[in-house]
């Protein structure tokens, strides 16, 4: 061991002067390969890895630097968890160029340090970084670290790494987001000053994330522009998947010279929203009313819906009829900045997100005291923390309903009663309910695209609290359970596969008295079988049929019928 090591550190020093001196070549790129979980569970990161070999990239054509690190083990032999290490892909291998010891890929300073080292001794024409893990948009950030208590790199830790990396003179071609959640005009806003592109997802991404091969275009145009290779990356991306894909699917190229327009504009019409429609309740609820149907990524079940990232083209689109002039200058922005964008959502995407806070009150201080530091627009900034705290004054009475669905409840101790269902009218008729091993399970709307509608059910898989992912297409009418997802702040890229055997315990939402929403109760554990699959059954003879409503600001209460 020590042999190696002494060995290794021999071959950089004698090398990293040839190095500085390198020929220039038409692009660096460069990879902050965060393994994390997706790595240590799952190999994801080492398929990526053989993605890149399998390109076929020349080396002449650009240099290619991969940091490995944050992840508790490596699914293959040639990487160690034990240290960070830089390697340089070259000609369909992958060779060690430095080790930087065991630190955190949470930290800002170890980003800094990967950016100088490869900016120094590669030189190139143009530049590229890809930031690859899991991500959280405006507020969770990116990434996390499982050696140093899953850390996470802020926004305003990236910028930190980018100004002190030199990036602000060396300005990066593109930055791109293999991650979810992280094609925010905040993060847009932030890398205007390091880089001429963003490339990132609005929504969740699939497990598998980016195709890789997508570097063998490199061989035939080696100095094409960031605008053209992330139209490449996005056309790779959804061809890998498929647009008749159960995944979501959701990439976009953005033009960061033209990104503070789109921060600007959002800032004057919730300016113009702050002024006219906070004075008295009836207005209030017209704000909420249409915050509560506006395209939201990253939604969970009610236990855990706190990313509250939304699209800001689709948010605009529903506040139009209000503020028609302040929604068509978002627009413009908005068509100005995205110069590419795919999807397979069901409702049309603009490209770019925004925090606007909303199921996740219950921590809405914290998420703005984080949102407030990142200086962004002040009104928009002003009109968040103002609609959260209209939310929260919310009046007893009638308040507009905007959710309606079909729950089944039983009768529990102390005037309390459990939701065991919960069905939406698209989903299937005649009343029947949804189980997995004979326990029933509640299926909460959480996504859409053009093929398919996903649903999440709480749980707890291993002691570990997650939400159960199901989705029904015309392919699976009765629907297919596509894994489960953990439960944390940082959003989690893919789905985690249900094995035989995993002990599982479904999760109801109990109900007090005069039915309003109150805590959750774990049901009976019981193991996971070898085929995991819904069956449908009619509605037990002790169970109570209600309405389960969702009002404008979000509460929830139930009507027995």
């Amino acid at each position: 061991m020590y042999k190696k090591i002494f060995i290794l550190l021999f071959l950089f020093i004698v090398t990293a002067p040839i190095l500085a001196n390198a020929q220039t070549k038409p692009y660096t790129i460069m990879i902050y390969m965060n393994g994390s979980d997706l790595e240590s569970d799952f190999g994801l990161a080492t398929d990526d890895l053989a993605e890149i070999i399998d390109s076929g990239l020349r080396a002449e054509n650009a240099n290619v630097l991969i940091l490995t690190g944050g992840t508790k083990s490596w699914q293959n032999d040639a990487i160690p968890a034990s240290e960070c290490i830089i390697w340089q892909f070259a000609d369909g291998w992958i060779n060690e160029k430095k080790s930087m010891g065991l630190v955190n890929m949470g930290s800002p300073e170890t980003l800094r340090d990967f950016l100088r080292f490869s900016i120094q001794n590669y030189p190139a024409d143009k530049y590229g970084l890809i930031m690859w893990d899991h991500g959280g948009g405006a507020v969770a950030g990116f990434g996390h670290d499982e050696k140093f208590g899953d850390d996470s790199l802020s926004l305003l830790e990236m910028k930190q790494a980018f100004e002190e990396a030199g990036l602000r003179t060396q300005k990066l071609e593109f930055l791109g987001f293999d991650a979810c959640l992280m094609a925010t005009v905040e993060m847009a806003v932030i890398a205007a000053d390091y880089a001429h592109v963003m490339i990132a997802s609005e929504d969740l991404e699939p497990g598998d994330g980016w195709d890789y091969t997508f570097l063998s275009v490199l061989n035939e145009n080696p100095g094409m522009c960031g605008f053209c290779l992330g139209q490449v990356i996005v056309d790779s991306f959804m061809d890998f998947f498929g647009l008749d894909s159960d995944e979501i699917l959701t990439l976009s190229v953005v033009d960061l010279a033209s990104v503070r327009p789109v921060m600007q504009t959002m800032g004057a019409l919730m300016a113009r929203a702050t002024a006219e429609k906070f004075a008295d309740r009836a207005n209030f609820y017209k704000l909420a009313k249409r915050r509560s149907v506006t395209k939201t990524f990253g939604e969970g079940t009610p236990r855990d819906n706190y990313a509250d990232m939304v699209d800001i083209g689709d948010m605009v689109v529903w506040l139009s009829d209000l503020f028609p002039v302040e929604a068509a200058a978002v627009l413009d922005a908005l068509e100005n900045c995205v110069v590419y964008n795919r999807h397979n959502s069901d409702v049309e995407l603009w490209g770019l997100s925004s925090y606007y806070v909303y199921g996740g009150m219950s921590i809405g201080d914290e998420s703005l005291a984080t949102y407030s530091t990142l200086s962004m627009d002040r009104d928009y900034t002003q009109y968040l923390h103002k609609f959260l705290q209209n939310l929260r004054q919310r009046n007893e009475g009638n308040l507009p309903v905007v959710h309606t669905e079909l729950a089944m409840i039983l009768p529990a101790e102390g005037e309390k009663f459990h939701m065991i269902g919960l069905l939406q009218t698209e989903v299937l008729d005649d009343y029947l309910w949804p189980k997995i091993n004979g326990y029933p399970v509640v299926l909460f709307p959480i996504n859409s695209t053009k093929n398919s509608r996903i649903y999440a059910t709480p749980a707890q898989i291993n002691g570990r609290d997650v939400d159960i992912i199901i989705a029904f297409s015309a392919r699976h009418p009765q629907g297919r359970i596509l894994g489960s997802r953990e439960v944390e702040r940082v959003y989690q890229k893919g789905y985690d596969p249900i094995l035989a055997g995993d002990t599982i315990t479904l999760c109801y939402q109990v109900f007090c008295h005069n039915m309003q929403a109150q805590s959750w109760i774990s049901g009976e554990a019981f193991a996971a079988p070898v085929q995991m699959s819904l069956t449908w059954e009619t509605t037990p003879n002790n169970a109570i049929l209600a309405l389960r409503l969702t009002d404008c600001c979000g509460y929830v209460t139930l009507r027995e019928i």
